[in-house]
C-alpha cells in the first residue's frame, strides 16, 4: 500500500503496527507483530530518516508513529524534492551531450552498414529505440522481406508509425497486403507519387538511409545520430508527409487515398485560382465571406500552405485541382 511513496515492505509493515498498537518500545513491537527485534529494528531506523516515526529519550525509548497524513505529505514532499533535483541534473547531462556533439566525429556521428543482413538489423535497431514515434518514407527495392513488420506491431500503442508510401509500394499486392495490417494496427499511412529517398526515423534520435537508391541499396547504408545532418532528414520527411495523400479504409475495406477536401470546397479554391475575389467566389457558391476566409484557412493548413499563392500550387500538385 505504501511502497509506491518510498517504503519497503518491512517498514510499510512496522509502520502498520505502529499505527495499530501506538507508541511502543522495539521490544513491545516485537511481541506485538512476532518479528525478531533485529529487523523491526533496522526497519524502524528507516522510518525515522523518512519522518514516519520519531523517538523519545531513554530512559522510555518509545517509538511514535506520525500521523500518516502529515507523514505521507512529508515524505512526498521530499520526494519531490528528490525528483527536482535529479530533473536538473538531466538538464545538465543533456547541456553537456549537446556541447559534446559539435565536437564529435564524424565516425561518431554517421555508421556505415554494409551487407544485407546488417541492414535489416539497423532498421530493427531503428525501431527498437523509439520512444514516441518512427517516421518511414517507403518505396523500392526493399532490404527486407515484403511481409508484416512484426518489429511494429510488438511495440503496439507505445509508438506512433507515421509512413509515406510511393504509389509504386502500394501497387505491389505484398506491400498492401501487409500496409492494411499495419494501417489496422494504428499506423499512420499516406501516399506520395515519389519520395526523395527511402528512410526511417527514431525519434530525433536516429535514422536510416540507404547509400544509394538501386537493389544495392540492401546491401549499404547509413545510420545518422544526432547532427545537423538527422535535423535535415527530419525536415525532410515532414515536408514529404505534408504532400502526400491520407490512406484510409473505403467502405469496401480497401485501403485507398482519401481525399481531403469536399467538392465544395474544390469549387471555391478553382474559383479563386481563377482570380475571383472571396466576396465574388462566395456570392457564386452562396457562401458568406467569413465563411470563404474561414475554408480557406482550413485548405491552407490542410496543405501546409504558409499563403494563399504556396496553396494554389500545393493544390495543383495533390490534384485538388484541374488540369489546365
Amino acid at each position: 500500500m505504501l511502497e509506491s511513496a518510498g517504503l519497503t515492505t518491512a517498514e510499510e509493515s512496522a509502520y502498520l503496527a505502529l499505527l495499530r498498537h501506538g507508541s511502543v518500545t522495539i521490544e513491545q513491537l516485537a511481541r506485538h507483530t512476532g518479528r525478531p527485534t533485529g529487523p523491526l529494528n533496522r526497519a524502524v531506523t528507516g522510518l525515522h530518516r523518512k519522518g514516519m516515526v520519531h523517538r523519545t529519550p531513554p530512559p522510555h525509548d518509545l517509538v511514535v508513529p506520525v500521523p500518516p497524513d502529515e507523514a505521507i505529505d512529508q515524505l512526498i514532499q521530499r520526494q519531490h524534492a528528490e525528483l527536482d533535483r535529479v530533473r536538473e541534473a538531466a538538464h545538465v547531462l543533456a547541456a553537456l551531450t549537446r556541447d559534446r556533439t559539435a565536437g564529435r566525429r564524424t565516425g561518431e556521428l554517421i555508421e556505415i552498414v554494409q551487407g544485407r543482413t546488417n541492414v535489416q538489423r539497423a532498421f530493427d535497431r531503428v525501431q527498437r529505440i523509439a520512444k514516441n514515434e518512427v517516421r518511414l518514407l517507403v518505396a523500392p527495392p526493399y532490404a527486407a522481406p515484403k511481409q508484416i513488420n512484426g518489429a511494429q506491431l510488438d511495440r503496439g500503442s507505445e509508438v506512433t508509425y507515421r509512413v509515406v508510401y510511393t504509389a509504386d509500394a502500394l501497387a505491389d499486392p505484398a506491400v498492401l497486403a501487409a500496409t492494411t495490417e499495419h494501417v489496422r494496427a494504428g499506423e499512420l499511412a499516406r501516399i506520395a507519387p515519389d519520395v526523395p529517398t527511402k528512410l526511417a526515423i527514431a525519434d530525433n534520435a536516429l535514422a536510416l538511409l540507404p547509400l544509394v537508391w538501386t537493389d544495392a541499396a540492401r546491401d549499404a547504408a547509413v545510420l545518422v545520430h544526432p547532427c545537423a545532418l538527422l535535423d535535415a532528414l527530419v525536415a525532410l520527411f515532414e515536408g514529404v508527409w505534408t504532400m502526400a495523400s491520407p490512406l484510409a479504409f473505403s467502405g469496401a475495406g480497401e485501403l485507398t487515398a482519401r481525399s481531403t477536401i469536399s467538392a465544395e470546397d474544390r469549387a471555391l479554391l478553382s474559383l479563386l485560382v481563377a482570380g475571383m475575389t472571396d466576396e465574388t467566389a462566395g456570392a457564386r457558391l452562396g457562401l458568406s465571406r467569413r465563411t470563404v476566409v474561414r475554408r480557406m484557412q482550413h485548405l491552407m493548413r490542410t496543405a501546409g500552405a504558409q499563403s494563399r499563392l504556396q496553396l494554389g500550387w500545393r493544390a495543383r500538385e495533390r490534384g485538388w485541382l484541374p488540369d489546365a
